[in-house]
């Protein structure tokens, strides 16, 4: 065996190797030092605030802040209680976790499948939901498409019947950021010792007159505890959801 050519191997082998952990800890380093601009982008009332409640923040504050606009749509559905409808076969429930074979699976019997997400941190019990997206981006939260589940089978659904109005004269207005939203909910909503574990942005319908609702742009705020928040993204207005939707 050629032993120095053996060694000039394993000696480039153990370059190449400190190479990619040397790269490997900048990025780590890299998206530490993201995040903690992010959470020093709180303003000091803020952060005295949190730490006078003991208030912790987990979740990777968005920095985006891009251009929306309100949106205004209707149901179209009938005004009971709607009864879950029987998948003609049955769906594998482990494919929530790959929502693009999911989305494959569904699509012939749940033909708008491709405009919804999943939403893991509003899921319940037998029961995945998944919001629509407006503009096929970001989710309405307070509207879930329900899929039921049973021995790990996915088995009926409730879709919501609902219509954007094609009447929209609604401006375009630059959100505030998630840091001013958060800041607000430190001080002024958020109970002593929360823990946020999860800050996006999405919209939120509210009731416009007997027939419309208007969704607006919102930063939601999770709790550890089950509880949401939602701040108005142009105004900064909290919005206070009804009791039932807070699980906490």
């Amino acid at each position: 065996m050629d032993w120095g050519r053996a060694k000039s191997v394993l000696i480039c082998a153990f370059l190449l190797l400190n190479v990619l952990l040397g790269y490997q800890l900048w990025v780590d380093v890299r998206d530490q030092a993201q995040s903690n601009l992010d959470f020093t982008s709180l303003s000091d009332n803020a952060q005295q605030a949190m730490e006078d409640k003991h208030i912790q923040v987990t979740a990777q504050i968005p920095r985006d802040t891009p251009i929306l606009s309100k949106v205004i749509y209707q149901y179209t559905g009938q005004d009971v209680v709607p009864t879950p409808i029987k998948l003609k076969s049955s769906v594998d429930s482990q494919l929530i976790f790959n929502e693009d074979e999911l989305r494959n699976q569904l699509s012939n019997e749940i033909p708008d499948i491709e405009n919804y997400r999943y939403d893991p941190l509003v899921s319940e019990e037998s029961v995945f939901m998944m919001h629509p997206l407006i503009n096929s981006d970001l989710p309405l939260f307070n509207m879930n498409l329900q899929l039921y589940y049973s021995n790990q089978k996915i088995t009926s659904y409730i879709e919501p019947q609902w219509t954007v109005s094609s009447n929209q004269d609604q401006p375009k207005q630059e959100i505030i950021s998630a840091s001013n939203a958060l800041g607000t909910l430190i001080e002024k909503e958020l109970p002593e010792s929360s823990v946020v574990k999860d800050i996006a942005l999405g919209f939120y319908g509210q009731t416009l007159d007997t027939t419309h609702q208007l969704a607006v742009p919102v930063w939601r705020v999770a709790l550890d505890s089950g509880a949401f928040y939602y701040v108005q993204a142009v105004n900064g207005e909290v919005i206070v959801p009804p009791a039932a939707e807070n699980k906490e």
